[in-house]
């Protein structure tokens, strides 16, 4: 590694010229064993995001994030705003479970699962070989003006076309499949802001993979930033083997023939011999592309491969570190809490309030009675019976303003309940009292309301 001179690369983005104009990078298309397993993940990723909030599980959708109605379904599990420690909860597993991620395989997410890294390399990327064909800096060349122009049109034109289904793909996640139809197929004059909105995402879908691209992952995406404070010398990524390679050429004792073909498939423009760079995405093109290089010349593969810094120098591979295991402590410790939180999680939410500006009254010399609104959420798929009981007092009388005993599924309802109690049953002032909420004879879940009484 001696011989690499460090470093005007890692004063400036390598996307960037001198001026601070952004270079437009056409990468050559790679292929290879790594390029087919990312083509069949990425794939596999699409049909997931296509798929998730149209299939169904237990009458909800796979997935579902429909701020507006405030319900979010994740794996067909439903979850209302009462359930906010069980969705913290899940975005700390996911926060905790990426850092750890990253302290071990690096970049990975980046290359392989950003939905960013996916539309681009898997879609629009392909688009453009389709019409400016597959060749590094020179993609038009054989193309007179008119073709040119034509090509361009269509290219264009496609990636229009893709940016709307995606904006739509986007929109279906917080709204459901039906609900996007129906704004679909209704008069533009019946939703002028949806639509507005629907056109707004897919000219900036468009501009983003037509003309930022790996802008976004360079000085867009805060994660890029974040490896730097997380990866290690034992993390994994994409890696040049340099005390193999070096010193480079054909002629030299390295296996590096500094042909530049690891750079021609980058899809960021980086030299990955020159070491860890934020650019740096971990997609493996630069991988397949030095195989072929080894195989036609006789060498051995994987002088870049998937590796670290403390492999390479040492030849161990170990990837444990005291880092790697108190993220792993911290994550376990969050699967647990939120695997009981869950479990403990009822089908049906209810809340029981004292009605504002109400204490007491005395219904007559000897009965006493308290005013409560009462919400009930079912987050179940299946209709329920609902029945209270006070469970302290048995027989107390309690009056419902409205029938609240057929609960559909996956609805809310109000009530007023007036909750009268012989002044005899009161022990103090102010009583705790419990409320069992039954699904037929099923206790389903208890309640604790404080009863004000009057002053002995």
């Amino acid at each position: 590694m001696e011989d690499i001179k460090p470093e005007s690369f890692r004063d400036k983005p390598l996307n960037i010229d001198e001026t601070g104009k952004s270079k437009r990078i056409i990468a050559k298309q790679p292929k290879g064993k790594w390029y087919t397993r990312r083509t069949i993940f990425a794939w596999f990723c699409i049909l997931f995001l296509v798929f998730a909030p149209i299939i169904k599980i237990n009458g909800n959708p796979l997935m579902l994030f429909d701020v507006i109605n405030r319900k979010f379904s994740i794996f067909g599990n439903m979850f209302y705003p009462q359930d906010t420690f069980i969705l913290a909860l899940i975005m700390l597993v996911i926060v905790v479970f990426v850092v750890l991620f990253t302290v071990v395989y690096g970049r990975l997410f980046c290359g392989w699962a950003c939905p960013q890294t996916i539309f681009l390399e898997m879609i629009y990327r392909r688009i453009e070989y389709i019409f400016d064909g597959n060749h590094r800096n020179k993609s038009k060349e054989n193309y007179d003006s008119f073709s040119k122009t034509i090509r361009t049109i269509g290219k264009h034109i496609s990636f229009i076309i893709v940016s709307f289904l995606i904006t739509n793909l986007f929109i279906m996640w917080f709204t459901g499949p039906d609900k996007l139809w129906q704004i679909i197929s209704s008069p533009i004059s019946e939703n002028k802001l949806g639509f507005l909105f629907m056109a707004g995402v897919s000219l900036f879908y468009y501009f983003v993979y037509a003309y930022l691209r790996q802008q976004i992952c360079t000085f867009f995406c805060p994660y890029g930033r974040l490896q730097g404070v997380l990866l290690d010398s034992k993390s994994i990524s994409v890696i040049y083997d340099f005390k193999r390679g070096e010193p480079r050429g054909a002629k030299n004792e390295g296996d590096c023939i500094d042909c530049g073909q690891c750079i021609a498939v980058c899809p960021t423009g980086i030299d990955i011999r020159n070491g860890s760079q934020f650019e740096c995405v971990n997609c493996t093109a630069c991988i397949d592309e030095c195989n072929i290089v080894m195989n036609k010349v006789k060498k051995p593969g994987n002088l870049i491969r998937f590796d670290s810094y403390h492999g390479v120098e040492t030849g161990n591979h170990s990837i444990k570190n005291a880092r790697t295991y108190a993220y792993s402590a911290v994550l376990f410790v969050l699967i647990i809490a939120l695997g009981i939180t869950v479990s403990k999680r009822t089908s049906i939410d209810v809340s029981f309030n004292r009605m504002q500006g109400t204490l007491c009254q005395e219904v007559d010399s000897v009965t006493v009675s308290n005013i409560y609104t009462v919400k009930l959420i079912n987050k179940s798929s299946i209709d329920k019976n609902i029945t209270f009981k006070l469970l302290d007092v048995p027989n107390a009388n309690l009056q419902f303003t409205n029938d609240i005993s057929k609960l559909k599924a996956d609805t809310n309802t109000e009530s007023v309940l007036m909750l009268n109690l012989p002044k005899q049953q009161l022990k103090a002032h102010s009583t705790d009292l419990k409320i069992g909420v039954y699904d037929g004879d099923n206790l389903i879940t208890t309640n604790t309301i404080n009863f004000i009484g009057p002053q002995k």
